[in-house]
């Protein structure tokens, strides 16, 4: 009875203590670890259910097909985008695949030039260094080179949004920023030298601004050289402009270069011209004492070091090279004319070169000592860069700032130390512009420091080879010493001293010009000039130094003979300015008129220059510089033995044989108008016919043979000379010959070819026969002793067996005849000789009616033909003889 109210008193104390702990309104689950938990009851269901919807060529891949894309399948639209990312990483793959595109589809790059342009100039003041190295290699193998060859008016767009970023980062906080953006200006200036006058006086700003900066002077000066680099081609592109407008007129002076530095759309006034270049030079003015004071701190840390450091030492260059560039700029402007538009030359003129520039640069001079104590090749050349700067301004060098007596000192020592440099390329890069300015250092020098300096250079002349790439500034140098009025620089007239030393530099001139040749073609024409503008300028120069200029025409071999010198195988202009040298040293003729002759013998001369030989000599002997026999034994020499190609008689079939026949015609002619030229001709052929007749003895070929006839005819004609037996000898022995090859066409009928050619052989002789019935007597005595055997009385030119071929002595003989019974200009004079022609006639017949053994068949119907066409001419000759006299009859009745 008691368990059951134990029971219900225990549940009732059970409910009462749940009551208590809060009640039962929510039930706990316990969930095992990693279970989802179900969904609330309440929970709203989002599940949507659909079908799949394909729409065609809508898919990545379908969009792509046809357009460039990079390895990574983006296009060219994609990768700008992501040039501006603010992933680093991103801008870099962008920049690749921009570049991978561009190279494999080159056309996108002509499409779309201006975009590509406009995105990535952003780029220029990147943070990332990876980002703008690859943005400069872009610019510069690809995007540069493609926008040279657009329009102007696209690529002054593109640049000037280009240029503006670029200004930009030239002021940027960052260092390596701004180091880059002076890359980027070097670039462009380089590409696009026009694009840079809008931006100067800007950009030297900056210039001026970054090097000022002590940090890049103190902890970054490894970068320095980058800086200097792109202000060296900026200076280079002022200083080559205004050369270049000094060489234009004034009018285009005023004008060229006030429009490339100075914008006209802001600056249309003349005011406002002249302070925007007086502004453009402060700014160059103030980079000197910048320059300077680098320049005295890199030469200090190279002379602390026990080597050379590769990045101080291109600094140290570079500096010098821009304070030179500087320097010239100043030069050209104080020496300009005053203009209406100028500079103010009191700000910059020649007493600021003295008292400003010349004290900034004093500082060089113990920078120069330094390197002076070094024996390096390397501060060798640092001193050759400052010589260069003081040579500049040596015009303007006084005892108020320094001695120029001690300058001339610097200049000479670095001459001696020249020539003892084992780096040659390094002496050929950098001594150049010392040479050039040494005739201006010697022209302001005082007389007494004059001496060492022009020794030195002259040793220093001596000893360059013509293969040195200096010999071209030496012999500029020597021009410009030797020839003042061409060059403005004066020297003392009387100064003893300095004609010793223009006698040496003219001595070394042969010999230059004999090594060029062979060694350096190309500075043997620059001699020739040099010594042709000397040979103008002084005309009464004594040419012993100059007599090895033989030897360029012939040189004597070891066997006396005159062997061909280098002259017949130089250009054609060379060969022209040597040939008018000779015009100027007349007293060298003497010696070289024989290996001249040589020359103008070889086949391998030009006709032109030939022809010039002979112009120039002709007028050497009218001037009175070259004596009568010397000039006539020269075109008797030309005429005697010119070597015409394949000199024998020619048909039409092999004409083109005779390769230079047309030559030596021009040459005949041009030789006949010079002698007569020189005088009365019967004195002139009375001074030339012993040395004529010699030529004539000589049997040239039939060529030869018939120019020196021509000569004769040309002078006198009518000669009573031509009597004599040889001559005549030569006259019959010449026409023989000349007929040779017509004659065996003489049973057939002449040909028209051969007998033009044969035509003009004999045309002399009949002009002499003319003049001179008894040497056409004699001539044709010579003949009738021909045909009957006799041949051995004359000399032939030919290796025929005359003696024992009937019927071709005959046919010969009878061809000269028919030729001269042919012109009427004759007629006259061959009645004279009717007795040697009937002779011959008569010895003919007799060959037909005798019965000679070793006459054939053949031979004997020449011998016929040949009887019938002499025996028709000698009846014209009668029937003409015969009306002459019958109308002298009748006009003597008249009378």
């Amino acid at each position: 009875m008691g368990r059951p109210n134990g029971g219900a008193g225990s549940s009732s104390s059970k409910k009462a203590k749940q009551k208590q702990r809060g009640g039962v309104d929510f039930k706990k689950y316990k969930h095992k670890v990693g279970r989802k938990l179900p969904p609330p009851k309440n929970a709203t269901n989002t599940e949507i259910k659909s079908k799949a919807i394909v729409l065609p060529e809508q898919s990545m891949a379908s969009e792509r097909s046809g357009m460039a894309v990079n390895k990574r399948g983006l296009t060219l639209r994609e990768l700008l985008q992501q040039t501006g990312h603010y992933n680093t990483n991103v801008r870099r793959a962008a920049l690749n695949g921009i570049k991978d595109i561009v190279v494999k589809h080159p056309t996108e790059l002509k499409l779309h030039k201006v975009a590509i342009i406009e995105k990535l100039q952003e780029r220029i003041c990147d943070t990332d260094k990876v980002v703008r190295e690859s943005l400069y290699n872009i610019m510069q193998s690809l995007i540069f080179p493609s926008l040279k060859e657009d329009n102007a008016i696209s690529t002054r767009s593109t640049l000037f949004l280009l240029m503006a970023n670029i200004m930009n980062g030239m002021t940027h906080l960052s260092m390596d920023i701004q180091l880059m953006a002076f890359r980027f200006l070097e670039l462009v200036v380089l590409t696009f030298p026009s694009s840079f006058p809008s931006y100067a006086e800007q950009t030297f700003n900056n210039f001026v601004a970054i090097l000022s900066n002590d940090r890049i002077n103190l902890h970054e000066r490894n970068k320095l050289n980058s800086v200097l680099s792109g202000l060296g081609h900026c200076l280079s592109l002022v200083a080559k402009t205004i050369e270049i407008d000094d060489k234009s007129n004034q009018q285009s002076h005023n004008l060229s270069i006030r429009k490339l530095w100075i914008s006209t759309a802001d600056e249309d006034n003349s005011g406002g011209r002249t302070l925007a270049m007086s502004n453009l030079f402060a700014k160059l003015q103030n980079l000197v004492p910048i320059l300077i004071s680098s320049v005295e701190v890199s030469a200090s840390e190279l002379c602390a070091k026990s080597t050379v450091d590769a990045h101080s030492s291109e600094a140290l260059l570079s500096a010098l090279h821009c304070l030179d560039l500087i320097c010239r700029i100043f030069v050209h402007e104080v020496k300009k004319p005053q203009l209406k538009i100028s500079i103010s030359k009191t700000r910059f003129g020649p007493d600021w070169l003295r008292n400003s520039l010349l004290v900034y640069l004093r500082n060089l001079w113990a920078v120069k000592r330094l390197f002076h104590e070094k024996g390096d090749d390397k501060y060798f050349i640092f001193n050759l860069k400052i010589a260069e700067i003081f040579l500049c301004l040596s015009v303007w060098i006084d005892s108020t700032v320094f001695p120029a007596e001690e300058l001339c000192h610097f200049v000479s020592s670095l001459f001696m130390k020249a020539k003892t440099l084992r780096n040659k390329d390094l002496m050929e890069m950098y001594l150049s512009p010392l040479i050039t300015c040494t005739p201006g250092l010697i022209s302001n020098a005082p007389d007494n420091s004059k001496g060492y300096l022009l020794e030195a250079f002259t040793d220093a002349f001596r000893d360059c080879k013509v293969d040195c790439k200096l010999i071209l500034p030496y012999l500029e140098a020597v021009g410009e010493m030797l020839l003042p009025d061409k060059t403005g620089i004066r020297f003392a007239e009387n100064d003893s001293g300095m004609l010793g030393y223009h006698d040496a530099w003219i001595h070394e001139l042969p010999r230059i010009l004999l090594r060029s040749i062979d060694k350096a073609p190309s500075i043997t024409k620059v001699v020739m000039e040099l010594l042709l503008r000397i040979g103008q300028y002084f005309p009464t120069l004594d040419c012993g130094n100059l007599h090895p200029l033989i030897k360029l025409f012939g040189v004597e071999s070891s066997s006396g003979t005159m062997d061909l010198g280098p002259f017949v195988n130089l250009p054609r202009d060379c060969q022209e300015v040597a040939i008018s040298c000779l015009y100027y040293f007349p007293s060298l003729l003497h010696d070289i008129i024989q290996p001249l002759a040589l020359c103008c013998l070889s086949d391998a001369l030009e006709p032109l220059v030939l022809f010039r030989v002979v112009e120039v000599l002709q007028s050497m002997y009218k001037a009175g510089n070259l004596l009568i026999t010397e000039q006539l034994s020269f075109l008797l020499l030309l005429m005697a033995r010119f070597r015409v190609h394949h000199g024998d008689l020619v048909t039409s079939e092999d004409s083109s044989k005779v390769s230079n026949w047309d030559t030596f015609k021009s040459l005949n002619r041009l030789i006949l108008t010079s002698l007569s030229e020189m005088g009365d001709g019967s004195l002139v052929l009375e001074l030339m016919w012993n040395n004529l007749t010699n030529a004539i003895a000589q049997r040239p070929s039939m060529h030869n043979m018939n120019g020196l006839f021509r000569i004769i005819v040309t002078l006198d004609a009518g000669t009573s000379k031509l009597m004599s037996e040889d001559v005549v000898k030569c006259i019959a022995g010449y026409l023989i010959d000349a007929s040779l090859d017509l004659s065996k066409t003489i049973e057939f009928g002449f040909q028209p070819e051969k007998t033009r050619l044969f035509q003009y052989f004999i045309n002399p002789c009949i002009i002499m026969f003319v003049k001179n019935d008894r040497v056409l007597c004699s001539t044709l005595e010579k003949l009738k002793s021909f045909v009957k055997g006799d041949g051995h009385q004359f000399s032939s030119l030919s290796n025929l067996n005359y003696t024992g071929e009937l019927s071709c002595r005959i046919c010969v003989v009878t061809t000269i005849l028919i030729f001269l019974c042919n012109d009427r200009k004759l007629h006259r004079n061959l009645s004279c000789g009717k007795s040697f022609i009937k002779g011959i006639l008569e010895y003919i017949r007799h060959q037909l009616g005798s019965s000679v053994p070793d006459v054939t068949y053949e031979e004997k119907q020449k011998l016929k033909s040949a009887f019938e066409q002499l025996k028709t001419k000698a009846l014209q000759l009668n029937c003409w003889a015969r009306s002459e006299l019958e109308a002298f009859s009748t006009k003597w009745q008249e009378r």
